[in-house]
C-alpha cells in the first residue's frame, strides 16, 4: 500500500512509530516490503533506520537496557570539579545505542532503500548559541499557538534544509553522524558540526518531514509521535496515523524502560489496529 513513510521526530515518543511498524507488518499491512523510501527527522531518524532493517524489537531492547542502567535524567553529581563527566547523558547514550545497533553489513542493507534524513542548517545571521535559542523558541510558541503538525516560522528565521542520504554513509560512524546531527537539541543533544556546518534538528524546518516524499510515487504513511488537538492534515498521497491515546512519556526522557515498553506497546496495538482498517477499506488516521 505504502510506497514511502515518514517518521516525525519527538523524542521517546517516537518508539511510538516502532511498535506501530511491528505491529502493522505482524498484522499485515508489508511496510517492510513496500516501503522503498523512509524519511525522517530528530528522534525518529534513529526508529527509521531500526525499522527498515527489520530490527525494532533489538532497537527498543538495546535502549531498555541502556535507560534502566541510567538512575535518572540529570546527574548532578557531574558539577563537582574534576568529575570528567557530562551533566546530561543523553547524547552518549543516544550515540552507545547507535553503535550497539549498527553493523558494516547494515550498510549494505540500506543500499536496497532510500533512507533519508532532514537537518537544519543555522542561518549564519544567529551565532552562537543565538540560533539554538531563538530557534527552539520560536517553533515551540509556534507549536503552543497554532498547533500546527507543519511548522513554518522558523525557515522565516532563515533555518534552511540539510537533506543526508544514509546510503552516501561511507562507514558506520558516518550514518551515525548523520543521526545525531538531525537530533541536535543543544544541551541536552549537543552535536559537531555536520560536514562544516553548523547544525540543528531538524524539526526547525519540519518536525513531520513529509513534504520530503512530495516528488516521491506512491503513496505515503506519515507516523507521528503524538496526539494533536487540532484534525490532521488531509493532503492527497498522504495517510497521518498518530497515537491512539496521549504518550505521557517525556520526549527527553532517557531513564524509564518500562515507558518505553508501554510506548512501544502502544505503537505496536494501534499498528494492528489500522491494518486491520486499512485492509478493510479504511483510510482514515487513528
Amino acid at each position: 500500500m505504502f510506497e514511502n513513510v515518514i517518521f516525525a521526530g519527538g523524542g521517546s515518543r517516537c518508539v511510538w512509530q516502532l511498535g506501530f511498524w511491528h505491529g502493522a507488518n505482524s498484522a499485515g499491512l508489508g511496510l517492510d516490503e513496500t516501503a522503498s523510501y523512509v524519511a525522517s527527522t530528530s528522534a525518529g531518524c534513529a526508529m527509521a533506520t531500526a525499522a527498515i532493517l527489520n530490527r525494532e524489537q533489538e532497537a527498543l531492547d538495546r535502549f531498555k537496557a541502556l535507560t534502566a542502567a541510567n538512575p535518572r535524567n540529570i546527574h548532578w553529581q557531574n558539577l563537582r570539579p574534576g568529575s570528567g563527566s557530562p551533566l546530561l547523558p543523553h547524547m552518549a547514550m543516544y550515540r552507545q545505542a547507535m553503535e550497539e545497533l549498527l553493523s558494516k553489513d547494515d550498510l549494505d542493507v540500506l543500499q536496497e532503500k532510500t533512507l533519508e534524513f532532514l537537518i537544519a542548517r543555522r542561518p549564519g545571521h544567529l551565532p552562537g548559541v543565538l540560533g539554538p535559542f531563538l530557534g527552539f523558541s520560536v517553533y515551540g510558541l509556534e507549536k503552543r499557538m497554532t498547533g500546527r503538525v507543519h511548522p513554518r516560522w522558523s525557515r522565516k528565521l532563515g533555518f534552511a534544509p540539510i537533506v543526508a542520504d544514509a546510503g552516501d554513509a561511507a562507514d558506520v560512524q558516518e550514518l551515525i553522524a548523520m543521526v545525531l546531527a538531525a537530533s541536535c537539541v543543544p544541551p541536552v543533544l549537543p552535536s559537531p558540526p555536520y560536514r562544516g556546518e553548523h547544525v540543528l534538528d531538524g524539526g526547525m524546518i519540519d518536525n513531520v518531514p513529509a513534504f520530503l516524499a512530495d516528488q516521491r510515487p506512491g503513496e505515503t504513511l506519515v507516523l507521528l509521535s503524538k496526539r494533536y488537538q487540532r484534525p490532521l492534515p488531509d493532503v492527497p498521497g498522504r495517510i497521518y496515523v498518530q497515537p491512539s491515546a496521549p504518550i505521557r512519556m517525556d520526549k527527553f526522557d532517557y531513564a524509564n524502560p518500562d515507558g518505553l515498553q508501554e510506548v512501544f506497546e502502544l505503537g505496536a496495538a494501534d499498528g494492528r489496529a489500522y491494518t486491520l482498517k486499512a485492509l478493510s477499506g479504511g483510510r482514515t488516521a487513528l
